[in-house]
């Protein structure tokens, strides 16, 4: 069923494409920096807007999660070159993410025709770790 038709695809043009059409993932900002058989690279600049507590300027959690999704589930659509869409997210938060820069890293844990599971970090312009999740996500059998 569902089975994988689309072709791996590690094009930073595509994936940033692919992106873009997601309105919200264009509002947040989210780039594509690198993709491979190892998994993709995503970057955001955490603006003004995502700030949930304004005295100490810490980036809503909600937007970690978002883009700790981004990664996890790209990472899936790179290899397979199929849509996907979360079945299931867990988000741990590890510190506080500032204002700033955020990087997410997305790699696979395992693909499989109908299901798959992904996992992604998050971290600041510092390197420091700020969240991790991992997803599982279903191939809905058309292509990227």
């Amino acid at each position: 069923m569902n089975a994988p038709t689309g072709g791996a695809f590690y094009d930073l043009v595509r994936i940033q494409g692919r992106l873009d059409r997601t309105p919200f993932n264009s509002w947040l900002g989210m780039r594509a920096v690198s993709a491979s058989p190892d998994g993709v690279v995503f970057e955001l600049d955490a603006r003004q807007e995502f700030v949930s507590t304004p005295e100490r300027q810490i980036v809503h959690g909600g937007v970690l999660a978002s883009l700790l999704d981004a990664a996890a589930i790209y990472a899936v659509i790179a290899a397979t070159g199929c849509l996907q869409t979360t079945v299931d997210l867990r988000v741990d938060y590890h510190a506080s993410a500032a204002v700033g820069r955020l990087r997410a890293r997305g790699t696979i844990i395992r693909l499989g025709k109908t299901l798959s599971c992904s996992e992604a970090r998050v971290e600041d312009h510092a390197g420091k770790l700020v969240a991790s999740g991992r997803g599982t996500f279903l191939n809905l059998g058309l292509p990227a």
